[in-house]
């Protein structure tokens, strides 16, 4: 960033909306890592996709499928493409949750006691 230019000011509301979506994140791990790492083994690069608007069901969870990362260039956004590319599937996972009103939230999610391939 150039000097004195100022870093964009993300608004309290968008800040607080992803806390709330990395404790979420968190308290589902076990079962998103799982999850990834079958896609992974599957199916390659891509994307773990959450629906958060619908309930959950009982003893399942909020429905979740696998896009590959052929998907996720068709659909995705520029954020989507460039997690995917990136991440090390060694230890983390790239997760979108679709939420009202047409909202999406994308996150590269390190997980912990996972050893990276680089270290």
């Amino acid at each position: 960033m150039p000097e004195g230019e100022r870093k964009p000011h993300i608004p309290e509301w968008a800040e607080q909306e992803r806390l709330s979506d990395l404790a979420w994140i968190a308290e589902n791990l076990p079962e998103f890592w799982s999850a990834a790492q079958q896609g992974f083994e599957l199916f390659g690069r891509g994307a773990l996709t959450v629906d958060t608007t619908l309930q959950p069901e009982p003893d399942k969870g909020n429905p979740m499928w696998y896009l590959t990362q052929e998907q996720v260039k068709d659909y995705g956004g520029q954020d989507e493409i460039r997690m995917v590319a990136a991440y090390d599937p060694s230890w983390e996972f790239v997760s979108i949750l679709l939420k009202h009103e047409d909202k999406v939230s994308s996150y590269r999610v390190g997980v912990p006691g996972q050893k990276s391939k680089l270290d």
